[in-house]
């Protein structure tokens, strides 16, 4: 039984790495001589087939909700990196600008956050209820009054 190897198996699937997971334990499942660790293994690859699959269905969504999903989970570069394009393809859509300062004031990228916010309020004044109302926007308070 390859202890090392397993705990390798295990942190990847840990960071949700599940291809990467998944390979290793097949890895394992290769050499395993003891039928449990091979069954257990085999219990892990079919786990992270499962969950690769959910993560495709995911990429599958629309963009909008995918960058919702993200922002929510606080995967927040990951949601800018899925609203870009729709922006590029509608760069006056203030809830995508709003999402985006979303994601940017999640980070900690205040200055980034404030810019967007300005944007997103200009174009729909309703805005700045909504991020009054945001956790994410909630260390932003002082500068939502000014806009």
């Amino acid at each position: 039984m390859n202890i090392k190897g397993y705990e390798k198996a295990l942190e990847l699937l840990g960071k949700e790495k599940f291809r990467e997971a998944r390979n290793a334990f097949e890895k394992l499942v290769a050499k395993a001589e003891n039928s449990q660790f091979r069954e257990k293994c085999n219990a892990h690859i079919r786990y992270c087939d499962e969950k690769s699959k959910e993560k495709e269905a995911v990429k599958n969504v629309d963009p909008v909700a995918r960058a919702v999903f993200l922002l929510n989970r606080k995967e927040f570069e990951e949601s800018i990196a899925t609203l870009q394009p729709v922006l590029k393809k509608d760069p006056q859509n203030d809830v995508l600008i709003f999402i985006l300062a979303a994601a940017h004031a999640g980070m900690g990228d205040e200055e980034k956050a404030i810019t967007l916010l300005k944007k997103a309020v200009s174009l729909n004044p309703a805005n700045k209820l909504h991020a009054q109302r945001d956790v994410l926007f909630e260390n932003l308070q002082e500068k939502l009054a000014e806009l």
